[in-house]
């Protein structure tokens, strides 16, 4: 299963103040590893300020359902302001990895910068999105996964 989350980035929050939202959204008491989420904080910036998370979610796999952040820029981001929907569950409170879209003249640096921070990968923002031909990711269902979109306007 697969929950959506949308949240609003520049210029409603900076770079920083938005990881900073996104580290509050995925932690709680019983998280494992939240200095590394820290400690991404420089590379994160980078990331977020280049706006990949528009296009392309972070991923977080661990406990519970596959999270997928998707990040809100410009007049998109001006709309919806800064009220995040908190998630039900401590994604990171067991064994989790948190996969950030990178583009490619930027994913080397971005790699070497992590390379302390083991839970973090990084993929290339232009690779097909591999959760999405997963089929082995299933719940209650032979034919697919859940999908709850809980921004779904209508």
């Amino acid at each position: 299963m697969r929950v959506r989350r949308d949240v609003s980035s520049i210029p409603v929050r900076s770079a920083s103040e938005t990881w900073e939202c996104l580290i509050d959204l995925v932690t709680g008491s019983g998280s494992k590893d939240v200095e590394q989420l820290r400690r991404a904080a420089g590379v994160m910036g980078s990331i977020i300020t280049d706006e990949h998370p528009a296009r392309r979610a972070i991923m977080l796999e661990g406990v519970g359902a596959q999270l997928r952040i998707y990040l809100r820029y410009r007049m998109k981001a001006l709309e919806e302001g800064e009220k995040v929907d908190s998630i039900t569950w401590n994604p990171t409170e067991g064994d989790w990895r948190m996969h950030v879209p990178c583009d490619e003249e930027n994913i080397a640096w971005v790699k070497k910068s992590l390379a302390g921070c083991p839970r973090i990968k990084v993929f290339d923002v232009a690779e097909e999105d591999r959760a999405d031909d997963d089929e082995s990711v299933s719940v209650g269902k032979a034919e697919g996964s859940i999908v709850v979109d809980w921004n779904l306007k209508g």
